[in-house]
């Protein structure tokens, strides 16, 4: 199954058969997506040889001063857009290839693209209170795509900030889309994974010199100190020493990592450092919690082990 843009904006199934007496192979398949995109080059009204009646006269009415509101109706019978941001992973190609724009139009289901170098923008028209559809199409281009909510023209500016934000999401995540929600922003969706785990690696290196009893005797309190809200006395109880060691070990680590532990800007830094400390980094930490002595296993409930 393929889509086609159409005339009015909407986007048209379109089934294509093709008589064999084995499965499709790799050549049939390819065979048939340059027949959609060849179709999608006819029917499409930015890329046809015809010039869309209702798209120039959207653009005329917009450049004379209309807003977009007045004019979407012409565009988008259903009155809701979704708006798409992209980001091509690969090389950029070419943004004035036909040939690509048709590609993306068809899996997207519009017409209303701009391509700049790497970056994608589309409106696609959509229905209210209807989960935008994630093309797989478009990931096997080598597109990363953010999609907003659908919004009435009013609120395009709004949707425009949402696929923004939903493109940051998938490239932090490795994932080929994300849709909008109302989940609210973290920092973890928004920094990329291997940057910040090299991130954690790199902050903490310097515990390395520490000696006695140990960069992961020093990382594991540092972690139980931050999740007890700085409490020394529920620090020691938790990793089973007394509170002058606790005391002691954080002037080390403050002293490595040249912070200053009162600071809560510091405080939050090194929280997100522990959060994208690596696994295999973690599980070092544990295993020689305190240098092999059987004690400072954190008690605290939720600490990862």
């Amino acid at each position: 199954m393929h889509t086609l843009p159409g005339a009015d904006g909407t986007a048209t199934a379109l089934a294509l058969g093709q008589a064999a007496t084995a499965a499709p192979t790799l050549v049939h398949r390819q065979i048939t997506g340059t027949a959609a995109v060849l179709l999608a080059l006819l029917t499409s009204p930015r890329h046809a040889l015809g010039t869309d009646t209702h798209s120039a006269g959207a653009l005329v009415r917009l450049m004379l001063g209309a807003s977009p509101a007045d004019v979407a109706p012409a565009l988008a019978p259903a009155g809701h857009w979704v708006v798409v941001h992209g980001r091509y992973t690969p090389a950029p190609p070419a943004g004035d290839d036909p040939a690509q724009l048709a590609t993306l139009g068809t899996a997207l289901g519009t017409a209303y693209l701009y391509v700049d170098g790497s970056e994608l923008k589309a409106l696609v028209p959509g229905g209210p209170d209807v989960r935008p559809e994630v093309p797989a199409q478009a990931a096997d281009l080598g597109w990363v795509l953010g999609f907003s909510t659908p919004v009435p023209a009013s609120e395009l500016a709004r949707a425009d900030v949402q696929a923004g934000r939903a493109l940051q999401r998938a490239l932090a995540a490795q994932v080929p889309a994300v849709v909008h929600t109302g989940d609210p922003l973290t920092v973890h969706g928004l920094v990329p994974a291997d940057g910040a785990r090299e991130l954690a690696r790199t902050r903490f290196a310097p515990l390395g010199e520490a000696g006695s009893p140990g960069a992961p005797v020093l990382v594991e309190t540092l972690r139980t100190w931050l999740t007890l809200h700085g409490s020394w006395d529920r620090t020691a109880a938790a990793l089973q020493v007394h509170r002058n060691t606790v005391r002691h070990r954080l002037a080390r680590v403050a002293e490595l990592l040249d912070v200053d532990l009162k600071d809560p800007g510091a405080r939050m830094e090194l929280w997100f450092a522990l959060h994208w400390l690596p696994d295999e980094d973690q599980g070092r930490t544990d295993e020689d919690l305190s240098g092999g002595s059987g004690r400072g296993k954190s008690a605290v409930p939720g600490q990862r082990r």
